[in-house]
C-alpha cells in the first residue's frame, strides 16, 4: 500500500500525458501535456516544481504484447531466474516488461501460471522518461493500464468466468479480457473519428474482431459463453449494450463506472473528460500493479528510501536517546532526592543517639577495650577443650597393649606446636590447673592440644628388641585415630645412642637379676575440630 505523502501520477499514450498531483488519495490538481517537443519542455518545467515527489507512471498503449505461461513452482532465487529466463525469450528487445504471477495450476503437477506482459514499442515513451532521468525525479515504477482495469473488475464484483471489458479512454477503445477475474490479453484501438451515429458498428466490429483473436490464441473457444461490459457515463451505452446482445448473441450489459468513481474518491465530471484519471485514482489509493521499468530507472527513489530509512532510524535512535536521558535524569534527581532524604534521617538518628547518650551511666572502661574483651571471651569459649579427648584416644589404645602401664600424663593446650615437656613447667601448669598457653608469636586464638605420655613396659626381661616394637606398634595405633594429628616417640625404652656408657659386670649376678626398667616418652598432637570433620567427611 502507498502512504498518505504526495505523489505525482502519470498516465502516458501515445498522443499524451496526463500529470496528476495528489495528497494521499485525494487529487489536488492536473495537467495534459501533448507528446511534442514544446510540452516535454513545459512538462520538464512543471517537474522542476515536484522533484521531491514520487512518481508512478501508467502507460495505455497500442504496442502491448501478452503471452500466458506455465512454469514449474519454484521459489526464491530459482523463481527468479526461470522467470528471467523467460522474459528474456518472449522480450528480449523490450525495455520494459514484467511477469504478473496468475495462479497456481490444479493438476497433478501444480505449475505457476505466469502472464508476460511488455511494451513492444515505446518510442512514444521516450520523451517523457528522458525528461525524469534528466531531473533526477524519484521514478517509482512503470505500469500498464490494463493491469489497473482488472482491479476495476474486481472491486465491481463482476463474477463471469469471461469477460471482456470494453472501456472507452482518451486513448480509444480498450479491450481487456479477464478469465476468472484475471487478466489475459489487453487490446487498444483508437476511435478519434468514429462519430456518435456509428458508435454501435465500431463496437460491434472491434469486438467481433477481438473475439476471433482470443479464439486463434486459444484462450476461448466459439461456444465460450463471453460476457460483455462496458462502463457507462451516460444512457448512449446501454443503446449500445443492446444492440451488441441482439446482434452478436452474446450477454452485454453496462455498468454504471460514475457511481463506481464516486466510491473510489475522484469526481464524476473529472471522469467524463479524462477516463484514465480513474486509473490513476486506483493507482493513489494503493493498488499498485507489476513495474515493468528496469532496476536502473528506478535508481533515484531506491536511494530516497535509503535515506528516508536512515534518517528515520537515526530519527528513532536520536528519540530513544532522549528519553533515556530523561529517564537517567529522573532517576539521578530521584536518587539525589533519597539520599537526602536518608542523611537526614541519619543525622536525626545521631542526633537523638547523642541525646540519650547523655543519661548514659559512665563506664570506667572504654568500648574499644570492651569489644576486645567480649572477642576474646568468645574465642576462649570456642577453644574451651578439657583432656577428655586425649584420655580417650589413650584408653582405645591401651586396650590392645595390657603390657603397657601409663606413669605420666600432661595435657597442654598452647598454640605453640613445638612446646616442650619440663619438668619444671610441668610443675606449675600442674599449679595452675593443667593448662598452658605458650606465647611463641603465634595466633593465640587458634589453640591446638598435645599429650606428653611417660609410660613403661610390664615384665620387661630384658629384651630391649621387642621393648622397641612394642613402643613403635603403641605409637602406630595412636596414629591410626582420627583425632590424632601425629605422634612423636620422645624417649625410647633403651638409650640407643652411641656415646651412652656402658656400666656393670658380667659376673655380677645382682645387676643380672636387677634388670633397670623400660621406659619411654611420647608427645601426641590432636587435630582441631576442623581437620576431625575434614577427616570424616
Amino acid at each position: 500500500m502507498l502512504n498518505n505523502a504526495r505523489k505525482l501520477i502519470l498516465c502516458a499514450t501515445n498522443s499524451s500525458l496526463t500529470a496528476g498531483l495528489w495528497n494521499g488519495s485525494k487529487l489536488q490538481n492536473y495537467v495534459v501535456f501533448g507528446n511534442t517537443s514544446e510540452n516535454h519542455t513545459a512538462f520538464s518545467e512543471y517537474l522542476a516544481k515536484h522533484l521531491d515527489t514520487n512518481i508512478y507512471l501508467i502507460v495505455d498503449a497500442v504496442e502491448e504484447d501478452y503471452r500466458v505461461e506455465s512454469l514449474p513452482h519454484t521459489t526464491g532465487g530459482a523463481r527468479r531466474e526461470i522467470v528471467a529466463r523467460k522474459l528474456n525469450q518472449f522480450n528480449r528487445n523490450s525495455t520494459y516488461r514484467a511477469a504478473h504471477f496468475i495462479n497456481r495450476a490444479t493438476d497433478k503437477r501444480k505449475d505457476d501460471n505466469f502472464l508476460f506482459v511488455a511494451l513492444s514499442n515505446s518510442d512514444f515513451l521516450q520523451g517523457w522518461m528522458d525528461v525524469i532521468q534528466a531531473s533526477h525525479a524519484p521514478l517509482v515504477g512503470v505500469y500498464l493500464l490494463p493491469m489497473l482495469s482488472q482491479v476495476i473488475v474486481r472491486q465491481m464484483k463482476l463474477m463471469a468466468q469471461h469477460i471482456l471489458f470494453c472501456e472507452r479512454l482518451s486513448s480509444g477503445l480498450r479491450q481487456t479480457y479477464l478469465h476468472n477475474g484475471r487478466l489475459r490479453l489487453s487490446r487498444l484501438v483508437p476511435m478519434k473519428e468514429v462519430k456518435l451515429n456509428q458508435l454501435a458498428y465500431f463496437y460491434l466490429v472491434e469486438i467481433d474482431k477481438t473475439r476471433l483473436y482470443l479464439m486463434s490464441q486459444r484462450l476461448i473457444s466459439g461456444e465460450t459463453p463471453l460476457q460483455m461490459v462496458i462502463p457507462a457515463a451516460d444512457g448512449t451505452y446501454d443503446e449500445i449494450a443492446k444492440n451488441i446482445s441482439q446482434e452478436q448473441g452474446l450477454e452485454c450489459k453496462a455498468v454504471n463506472i460514475l457511481a463506481y468513481a464516486k466510491n473510489v474518491g475522484i469526481a464524476e465530471e473529472l471522469i467524463k473528460m479524462h477516463p484514465e484519471l480513474l486509473h490513476m485514482q486506483l493507482l493513489a489509493n494503493g493498488n499498485v500493479p507489476d513495474n515493468l521499468a528496469p532496476v536502473t530507472f528506478s535508481k533515484v527513489h531506491n536511494l530516497n528510501n535509503i535515506r528516508r530509512r536512515i534518517n528515520i532510524a537515526t530519527g528513532f535512535v536520536a528519540t530513544i536517546g532522549v528519553i533515556l536521558a530523561a529517564f537517567y535524569a529522573w532517576q539521578g534527581n530521584e536518587q539525589k532526592e533519597q539520599l537526602q532524604f536518608i542523611m537526614a534521617q541519619t543525622r536525626s538518628q545521631t542526633q537523638q543517639y547523642d541525646d540519650v547518650s547523655k543519661d548514659f551511666p559512665t563506664t570506667p572502661i572504654p568500648s574499644t577495650e570492651l569489644k576486645i574483651a567480649a572477642e576474646l571471651a568468645q574465642n576462649i569459649k570456642q577453644n574451651d577443650h578439657s583432656p577428655r579427648e586425649l584420655m580417650q584416644v589413650l584408653s582405645v589404645a591401651l586396650e590392645d597393649s595390657p603390657e603397657i602401664s601409663l606413669s605420666r600424663i600432661r595435657w597442654v593446650q598452647t598454640s605453640d606446636k613445638e612446646v616442650k615437656d619440663e619438668d619444671g613447667i610441668a610443675k606449675a601448669e600442674q599449679s595452675q590447673g593443667g593448662q598452658a598457653v605458650a606465647s611463641t608469636g603465634s595466633d593465640p586464638t587458634k589453640l591446638i592440644q598435645i599429650g606428653f605420655v611417660n609410660a613403661e613396659i610390664k615384665s620387661f626381661n630384658g629384651d630391649y628388641r621387642a621393648a622397641l616394637s612394642t613402643v613403635n606398634k603403641f605409637a602406630t595405633r595412636l596414629r591410626e585415630s582420627p583425632a590424632v594429628q601425629e605422634v612423636k616417640v620422645l624417649q625410647e625404652p633403651v638409650n640407643v645412642s652411641s656415646f651412652a656408657n656402658l656400666q656393670g659386670s658380667t659376673t655380677d649376678e645382682t645387676a643380672t637379676t636387677e634388670r633397670p626398667p623400660a621406659i619411654f616418652k611420647l608427645e601426641i598432637i590432636l587435630k582441631t575440630d576442623t581437620q576431625i570433620v575434614g577427616a570424616q567427611s
